[in-house]
């Protein structure tokens, strides 16, 4: 009784059962560059989610969907919390990723990082990743990658969808999306509600999530769009499993975060673009034996614009100001704030000539604490007529320091200069008859300027935060995606050569998966494989090898609603992953054993 009032009182969540068209696998569109390229036609490594994989997968938010990919590896405590995201063995708890919703930055001032738990899948109409520097086209933090949310806009008349679900270690988990669209104005709100005991002491989450997004397009040529969103959760954290069993966890954290854009697109035949305005803002307690609690806050303006000209040249640039600000919320007399202003101009030029197509570009950005940086891209990709693709790119990336190292904690130094990668890439993209493509790329990605903890000179402190760091990193990546009738397979392999860097950096990953439709059914069989693994650099401290084997099936019962069933870890599989946390949180934890979870999806759109 208590299970079916909660189920009825909280609002289950959104799920589109609606199964999307099949394309071949190169038709699809991706606006990784910013504007609009068919991933065959990209000179980077890139992925794509659809929604409609996200729904079968039974991912909670949008980077647990991305482990599975080559090249990307998740750091976690949990089933549920932080999943801090690496590409490439870059991503020192997700800075030096860029994390994106809709184009929009989704960083906290203060620390430089992405609060993933906050960003679950309810809404989300496809995720797409750039593996390797983008930074000339999206700025800071994208040293090693881009991941970008793309949230959904309503898509019927009547567009409402759900899912309810409930699994091991008491977790229930909802979500719900009621909206409209009409000729010329679309509207869209969606819930989530997530809570789970969790599979250790002090593991329990309580996370709850309100998207609205809603478009209005006076005329062919102009639109406005408005999204907001505002997370508040609670996760707690388990102790490492190499800790006494005397110890007892008590540490937690509660997260509060939100974010507003209004963005005017425009699509003219001279000019198109768009001109964005957001804020992002968030409130953070830590549990009182850290006793950390601060509010943070970023305005930003993006303006964008590109032409198409007809001798096969695609010209865009941007300009981008930003304001991040932070308060320590120290008492209630004292709360030291740090404000930074950075702003950016960017350019790039894309030229096709038959089977080639070339580009080339630039950006400067200026942070009024660390300076200025200028940083360049180029890339190449020519096509065959067998169904070939060979790209090869050179870009380099950057991180500003964060607040944290700059302003915030003792160690800190506003002398702090950017972070700097660059990354060489070469790559073949093969289409394997219309249903399937094949791709390999081998990279060197190289770090120069790491921010890291040095002797100071003139203490106190006796430490200070310095640009010293510095790292080469190689590594080869497969990925193979087909798709024929009820049929489809996805397969990634990653190897990567940290150098003496390999602390929680694998240097192996496989992952495969497939599934199939037939008629009213559906099911998806996931296999993933993690080896040479340690715990230190240098390759010391070895952490056994592991494989996770996951199963899902669905049944459309009915045109509007399917049940489903899934099995995460079904083996039962003993593992630990190793969280490269700061001071003594980092090490392993103890992840789940098998887990099953049941549940319902429905959609006023009807199946077919």
């Amino acid at each position: 009784m208590h299970l079916l009032l909660y189920l009825l009182l909280s609002a289950p969540a959104a799920a589109d059962s609606a199964a999307g068209p099949v394309f071949p696998i190169d038709e699809v569109v991706i606006t990784a560059e910013r504007v609009a390229h068919r991933v065959r036609d990209v000179a980077a490594s890139v992925n794509v989610l659809t929604g409609d994989e996200l729904r079968r997968s039974g991912a909670r938010t949008a980077t647990d969907a991305l482990a599975s990919l080559p090249g990307l590896f998740v750091q976690r405590t949990g089933q549920f919390g932080r999943t801090d995201l690496d590409i490439r063995g870059v991503g020192d708890r997700g800075c030096r990723v860029a994390v994106l919703v809709d184009g929009r930055p989704e960083k906290m001032p203060i620390y430089g990082c992405t609060v993933t738990h906050t960003l679950p899948v309810n809404n989300v109409e496809r995720i797409e990743v750039v593996r390797g520097p983008l930074s000339v086209l999206y700025g800071s933090d994208a040293m090693s990658g881009v991941v970008n949310v793309v949230t959904r806009t309503a898509a019927a008349p009547l567009d409402l969808a759900g899912r309810v679900e409930y699994g091991s270690f008491g977790t229930i988990h909802s979500r719900v999306s009621v909206g409209t669209r009409q000729r010329r104005f679309n509207l869209l709100a969606s819930a989530d509600k997530a809570v789970s005991g969790g599979h250790l002491p002090n593991s329990q989450y309580n996370g709850n999530d309100l998207n609205l997004r809603a478009g209005w397009q006076p005329s062919d040529a102009v639109s406005f769009d408005f999204t907001g969103k505002y997370f508040t959760g609670v996760k707690h954290e388990p102790k490492r499993s190499t800790d006494p069993e005397t110890l007892v966890a008590t540490g937690w954290n509660q997260y509060d975060r939100g974010g507003l854009d209004l963005t005017a697109g425009l699509e003219n035949p001279a000019v198109s673009g768009f001109f964005k305005l957001y804020r992002t803002f968030g409130e953070h307690r830590f549990d009182p034996k850290d006793g950390w609690h601060s509010t943070d806050f970023t305005n930003g303006a993006v303006l964008h614009a590109h032409r198409y000209f007809a001798f096969g040249n695609l010209a865009q640039a941007g300009l981008e100001l930003k304001q991040l600000s932070g308060t320590w919320m120290k008492s209630d007399t004292l709360k030291p704030s740090w404000t930074r202003v950075q702003w950016d101009a960017f350019a790039q030029d894309e030229q096709t000539l038959g089977p080639v197509a070339v580009n080339a570009g630039a950006r400067y950005s200026h942070d009024d604490i660390s300076g200025g940086t200028v940083c360049p891209k180029a890339g190449l990709v020519l096509k065959t007529g067998f169904g070939t693709a060979v790209r090869a790119s050179i870009n380099r990336g950057f991180r500003f320091a964060p607040l944290s190292y700059t302003s915030v904690f003792p160690p800190m130094n506003p002398e702090l200069k950017p972070e700097v990668s660059w990354n060489y890439e070469a790559g073949v993209n093969q289409r394997l008859g219309p249903f399937a493509t094949i791709d390999v790329a081998g990279f060197i990605l190289k770090g120069e300027n790491l921010l890291e903890v040095g002797p100071n000179l003139s203490p106190p402190p006796p430490v200070k935060f310095v640009n010293s760091g510095s790292f080469t990193f190689k590594g080869v990546e497969l990925a193979l995606d087909g798709r024929y009738r009820f049929l489809s397979v996805r397969v990634g392999a990653g190897l990567l050569d940290p150098g003496v860097h390999t602390r929680a950096r694998p240097g192996l990953k496989l992952s495969a998966q497939a599934g199939a439709e037939a008629g009213p059914f559906d099911a998806t069989v996931a296999f993933q494989h993690v080896g040479r693994y340690y715990a230190a650099d240098s390759s010391r401290s070895p952490i056994p090898s592991y494989g996770m084997l996951d199963m899902a099936a669905g049944w459309q019962a009915l045109g509007w609603l399917r049940l489903f069933a899934s099995a995460e870890n079904l083996l039962h599989a003993s593992y630990s992953t190793f969280c490269d946390l700061p001071g003594s949180s980092a090490g392993l934890y103890r992840m789940p054993g098998r887990a099953l979870t049941v549940g319902l999806d429905f959609s006023s759109r009807k199946q077919p």
